[in-house]
């Protein structure tokens, strides 16, 4: 499985707080039977203003220690870029990251985003050459089963990505993403999504979740279906090809 949205470097965002804490997450997915990680810490102005130069070398420490124990895992630098209107200058820069080297960039939102202001961000992304990945999709309230809305997004040019997590059924009682599991639903069910990504930032509330995910789309949706979401998709992105 290929993992094109996670939490791995440690002391930069709200993901691992050391470097152990960074290798018992991977090694956990590495466990699930994921194969490839892109590392995409946060870049939010105002709550997550690392310097780029910490960022990457926290990662390439991860990445080095990383290979002694998982030979046959790849990571990828990358980042979730939180929209804000000077996104777009900064990407023209080269002054945050896009996905592995390719055209891609993974874009969020903030959950209550209005649909205007978002189609807007996303149409000036584009414009400057920009293809958004736009990170959990089952997030925003403004998409909230509203598969025009999602496909009005894609048919602009950008692809989607769900959370491992939010795939899980829903509990009975006090499951307070609950709702986002009902959105990941339907839009799986509407055939909106293009990758199923952990977003991993630990090993207590955000877990991987990739071989669980995995699992109930293969039984839902069948196995063709599930090896597009996990891997066959993130794989083509990541060549920085088109879907």
């Amino acid at each position: 499985m290929i993992d094109i949205h996670s939490h791995i470097v440690f002391d930069v965002d709200d993901g691992p707080r050391s470097l152990q804490e960074s290798l018992d997450l991977i090694g956990e997915s590495y466990a699930q039977g994921v194969r490839t990680i892109v590392s995409t810490s946060h870049r939010r102005k105002g709550m997550f203003e690392e310097p780029e130069e910490k960022i990457f070398e926290h990662f390439s420490i991860v990445k080095e220690e990383a290979a002694k124990r998982y030979p046959d895992l790849v990571l990828h630098f990358g980042g979730e870029l939180y929209f804000t209107n000077s996104l777009p200058g900064k990407i023209e820069k080269k002054l945050v990251p896009n996905m592995a080297n390719t055209r891609y960039y993974l874009i969020e939102f903030s959950m209550t985003t209005p649909w205007k202001e978002m189609h807007t961000a996303i149409k000036n992304l584009l414009a400057i050459g920009v293809t958004p990945i736009i990170a959990h999709i089952e997030r925003y309230n403004a998409l909230e089963f509203d598969a025009k809305r999602v496909k009005d997004l894609i048919d602009m040019g950008c692809y989607t990505q769900i959370n491992s997590s939010h795939v899980l059924k829903a509990k009975l009682f006090g499951d307070k993403h609950k709702v986002f599991k009902k959105r990941a639903r339907y839009f799986l069910e509407e055939n909106l999504v293009h990758c199923v990504a952990s977003d991993m930032h630990n090993l207590d509330s955000r877990k991987p979740y990739m071989a669980e995910a995995y699992q109930i789309i293969q039984k839902d949706f069948g196995q063709k279906r599930a090896n597009e979401l996990f891997h066959t998709n993130p794989q083509i992105l990541l060549e920085n090809d088109y879907l």
